[in-house]
């Protein structure tokens, strides 16, 4: 909302007279004239035809897409061409087709089983149901690989579950030499002694307690006997034995419909991947392939949430690791006798013993790099191909793992992220990936918040999407839509994620259920258009990325980080994005490869490149088990210095690298690192930096300057796409945050002057909401650059394009906007007097907006609910003296639904005449809105702009002013479980039990004046 002084405490008039007031405009959606209105003139010289008319209209393939959840195949063939409907009519493009158990199948129900259950033939047919609703409405369906997560497959089961998840568990017993040791190699206490097979027994001296001495390591698989009993002679001192074995995770698919509970695959033996493929082949691909390519993109892996205390394995590990890392694993596998590395609880994970020195640090770092390696080769690459071969393609969610994240989502089709509303930067970490490949999508999981169920407003929603597409993704996947019905649901409908059973929905609410039952559904469709334009432009031509951050991190976030700020992105992050700056995340196999290349000091991946390489090495610090903060492969450092030489700017964060990272050759690998380090301190091109602070700075000296600048520090992303004809930035601030309610609290208004590497083209506003392209008015143009005054409510966005050359503008002013009408400059302002205007070719201009009313305040609601409840009758008709939260309103404390604000304002020819308009303000609004003034909607967005322009609406005399609310459902479910309803207990239980509701303001209608400027 506009305020009168900065954060800083500068005056707002002195603030805008400085450069120029398009920052009040820039900062609302619905700008200073409407598409709906027929004030407002295109931008002087048409924007690309092509992708302008795709922004105004997207198409289905650029529209958000669902998680379509299904109980199973107990679903119905009409219902299912209903919600098809139902999903299209909401703006979307497509869904993921997801199953979960539900209530679908109750012991007392007599229909046969296979109703119940993925892969039968019951289950195919309800497939080829929605594939061909959805083909009829050029509507997407991808397909999970499994029933449930992570992939399962019956072909890796039963007489097959030698291709089943494997993992290394150990057990460990110290002795005293000397002395002998005869027994069985140590086992885990909880081991299955039947399916675990010894992959090795090793003996470690140790120097002080948990730490092992490197050089003291004997391998005692050779002492073994025929009844696998070690017989040793244990030397002095005190040692550590232990037996390392292979044994079957057992792990099975999350709620999982699949027949007789399949097992999860193997993804580091490719044998597995194969069979699974088969599997799906013979089930889905063999009847409905044709029609799958048709309707299809991809084949979607979901979440690896794999719950076992063990390192992952496959049968030839051992193999693997001796050929890719060139020395034998075996006598170094104590350095991964880690506890719950790969479980769900990340701060659970520790290390039981460790080798003295780096030893342990590199022999892990080997292991992560053969896990990436292999889980790449032998699950990512053959699944690939066989999507590949249908006319699909293959994406997967590997983030949970200690893999490089980076080169696994190097290879996936399209990197998918679910961050669960986190940090920014674990978005563009996975989002990265994609980039490097040259992928065209990344896309995001949102709503999936745990006890966010029937609480997610839009606006919460809005700021979880945005701080997506900053983070890299162009394509947001709502979690999601559930069928309606399922056996014993009850209102307002079946949702596997919120249930009072313990049937996929657990104890807890994650994410929420979007269907017409819901209140903001009928809100949803200029949300989803207002998403589709962003992934319009986010998809348009190619990324420009000014900087690549090396990080060589396996998995992320496994423990808290000091090097992170408050809102948990890394403080390299804050740093480069709050000077403008734009960055991907690149792996060392990125940095090694041939085919990187430095061309005309830019680092070439993909085009254009990058202008400059940020080595961050203390961003692994405290990354669980895996800590190389002052380590680098003698291969990616050999390459730095052949950057450096080539002309790339270089800046070290903190360090340089004192020693490799491999167990391999370790003191030829660190004097190699040494040597590359040395050449690397002598360089021109390369910066030593003490801080992420310092890092804009040492950038700035090395002339490297980001093709978005500020001209003071923001908490602002953004974003920067180049087609064959302009260029094109997607802003957002990203200040603020979302409370235990799901509201967007806290956060500062950016009020800052954008610098835009742009050449002489001409500034145009993209609105997300209404598909209109504005031409900015006010700008100033010097040394190849466009500079434009921004200003961005937190959490609020913005698409600023370059398409047209340079016209008339203004280049400074007092007044707080300039409107662009046809070929003619206007300008606006909210305070009476005189305002000034300097033009491009040096005159200044003078206009007197003369006296203007006193801003009113709206009295005399009237407020017209219509509640949601499972009879669908609930409605309330009420006068308010003021104001308020619902929840204060004894008639509504209970309700949820949509509420209708109507007042009237009496307005004379100073707010109406020519020249003359007005701003409405709603303030605080609580839940989805639309706005009619005079029984014209003003705007389309469902999420309340800081101001609206209602002037073209206003008329001599009386005025109507409708402002309409929806909420969620949770007060009502809330009020369900205490009147002790059965089905809604759990709602007793969340930590937040209602919600603040509706129009609380206070609302303001606020004149303006308008004057045309000789230009």
């Amino acid at each position: 909302m506009t305020t009168d002084r900065t954060a800083a405490g500068l005056d707002r008039r002195k603030f805008l007279g400085g450069f120029g007031a398009l920052g009040a405009a820039l900062a609302l959606p619905a700008g200073d004239a409407l598409a709906l209105t027929s004030t407002s003139a295109p931008a002087p010289a048409s924007p690309s035809v092509g992708l302008a008319e795709a922004f105004r209209d997207p198409g289905p393939r650029l529209r958000p897409r669902f998680t379509w959840w299904w109980p199973g195949p107990a679903v119905k063939d009409a219902e299912l061409r209903a919600e098809v409907r139902e999903m299209v009519e909401a703006g979307f493009g497509g869904a993921q087709f997801f199953e979960a158990p539900g209530l679908a199948h109750p012991p007392h129900d007599r229909r046969p089983p296979e109703r119940f259950q993925w892969g039968t033939p019951h289950w195919n047919r309800r497939v080829e149901t929605a594939l061909r609703e959805a083909r009829h409405h050029d509507f997407r369906i991808d397909f999970q690989v499994s029933s449930g997560w992570p992939w399962s497959s019956p072909a890796v089961s039963g007489e097959h579950a030698a291709l089943a998840q494997q993992q290394l568990v150990f057990g460990h017993q110290e002795v005293a030499g000397p002395s002998r040791f005869n027994g069985v190699p140590p086992r885990p206490a909880d081991m299955d002694r039947r399916d675990a097979r010894l992959v090795a027994a090793v003996a470690a001296r140790l120097q002080t307690k948990a730490i092992l001495d490197p050089k003291h390591i004997t391998d005692l698989t050779p002492f073994l006997d025929g009844q696998g009993r070690v017989h040793w002679t244990v030397p002095e001192g005190r040692w550590a034995v232990f037996g390392f074995w292979q044994v079957p995770t057992g792990q099975k698919s999350n709620d999982s419909t699949s027949p007789n509970d399949p097992l999860v695959l193997d993804q580091l033996n490719a044998e597995a991947t194969r069979a699974a493929t088969a599997d799906l082949d013979r089930r889905l691909l063999d009847r409905l392939g044709p029609l799958a390519a048709e309707v299809a993109d991809r084949f979607h892996e979901d979440s690896l949430e794999f719950q076992f205390t063990g390192l992952l394995w496959t049968g030839r590990f051992l193999e693997e690791f001796r050929a890719r890392r060139g020395y034998d694993l075996t006598v170094h596998l104590p350095a991964l006798a880690v506890v719950s590395w790969h479980s769900d609880d990340f701060e659970a994970s520790r290390q039981v013993y460790d080798f003295a020195g780096s030893a342990g640090q590199r022999v892990r770092h080997d292991y992560n790099e053969t896990l990436t390696e292999l889980w790449i080769e032998n699950h990512v690459r053959p699944a690939r191909t066989w999507a590949q071969g249908h006319g699909l393609d293959f994406q997967g969610r590997a983030h949970n793992l200690s893999m490089d994240i980076v080169a696994v989502n190097k290879a996936y089709a399209a990197p998918d992220a679910d961050p669960f509303d986190g940090p920014i930067g674990i978005t563009r970490m996975i989002t990265s990936g994609g980039r490097l490949a040259g992928n065209e999508i990344a896309s995001l999981e949102i709503g999936d918040i745990t006890y966010g169920d029937y609480m997610i407003t839009l606006e919460a929603l809005k700021y979880m999407a945005d701080k997506g597409f900053v983070g890299g993704a162009n394509e947001q996947v709502f979690h999601g839509f559930p069928y309606r019905f399922a056996n014993g649901a009850g209102w307002p409908s079946w949702w596997p994620w919120s249930s009072e059973y313990d049937l996929g929905g657990r104890d807890y609410g994650f994410g929420e259920g979007f269907t017409p039952a819901l209140p903001l559904w009928r809100h949803l469709r200029p949300f989803a258009d207002y998403l589709a334009r962003a992934q319009t432009v986010l998809r348009a031509g190619r990324p420009v990325t000014d900087i690549a951050i090396y990080r060589d991190i396996h998995g992320y976030g496994r423990v808290e980080d000091p090097r992170t700020d408050e809102r948990g992105d890394p403080l390299l992050n804050a740093a480069l994005a709050a000077s403008g700056y734009s960055f991907d995340i690149v792996d060392p196999g990125t940095l090694a490869q041939e085919e990187t290349v430095v061309r005309d000091q830019r680092l070439v991946v993909q085009a254009p490149g990058y202008s400059a390489l940020v080595v961050e090495l203390d961003a692994s610090k405290n990354q669980g088990v895996v800590d190389n903060s002052d380590a680098m492969s003698v291969s990616v450092a050999q390459r730095l210095v052949s950057f450096a030489r080539d002309g790339l700017p270089i800046v070290f964060v903190g360090r340089f690298p004192d020693r490799g990272v491999s167990h391999r050759d370790p003191a030829r690998e660190d004097t190699a690192v040494r040597a590359a380090v040395a050449d690397l301190r002598r360089s021109p091109r390369v910066r030593l930096v003490d801080g992420e602070a310092a890092v804009p700075a040492a950038l700035a000296q090395l002339g490297v300057r980001p093709d978005l600048s500020f001209d003071r520090p923001q908490q602002v992303y953004g974003v920067h796409r180049r087609t064959a004809t302009g260029d094109y930035w997607f802003l957002c601030n990203t200040s603020g945050a979302l409370d235990e309610s799901i509201r967007l609290v806290g956060g500062t208004t950016a009020r800052f002057t954008a610098s835009f590497a742009v050449g002489d083209r001409a500034p145009d506003l993209w609105d997300l909401w209404t598909g209109e392209i504005r031409g900015l008015g006010c700008f100033r143009v010097a040394d190849g650059r466009v500079a434009v005054p921004v200003e961005l409510a937190p959490g609020e966005t913005v698409v600023i394009g370059f398409e047209r050359p340079i016209g008339s503008h203004v280049e400074l002013t007092t007044a707080e906007a300039v409107i662009v009408r046809g070929d003619g400059l206007r300008l606006r302002s909210t305070r009476a007097g005189a305002a000034s205007a300097r033009l491009a070719d040096g005159r200044t201009a003078m206009v007197d907006f003369g006296r203007l009313p006193t801003p009113l305040e709206p009295a005399g609601w009237t407020l017209r609910v219509e509640g949601a409840v499972p009879s669908g009758k609930d409605r309330h008709e009420l006068r308010l003296g003021r104001l308020a939260d619902w929840r204060a309103i004894p008639r509504l404390r209970e309700t949820s639904g949509t509420g209708t604000y109507r007042t009237t304002v009496r307005l004379d020819g100073s707010w109406t005449g020519e020249g003359r308009g007005a701003y409405l303000e709603l303030g605080r609004v609580e839940g989805g809105v639309q706005v009619r003034v005079n029984g014209r909607r003003v705007h389309p967005a469902s999420v309340a702009p800081p101001r609206i322009d209602v002037g073209p609406f206003l008329r001599p005399g009386r005025n109507t002013i409708e402002v309409e609310v929806t909420t969620t459902l949770r007060n009502r479910l809330t009020a369900l479980a205490e009147q002790g309803k059965p089905g809604y207990s759990r709602f007793l239980k969340r930590p937040v039990k209602t919600q603040p509701y509706g129009l609380i303001g206070p609302v303001r209608l606020v004149p303006y004046a308008e004057r045309g400027v000789e230009a």
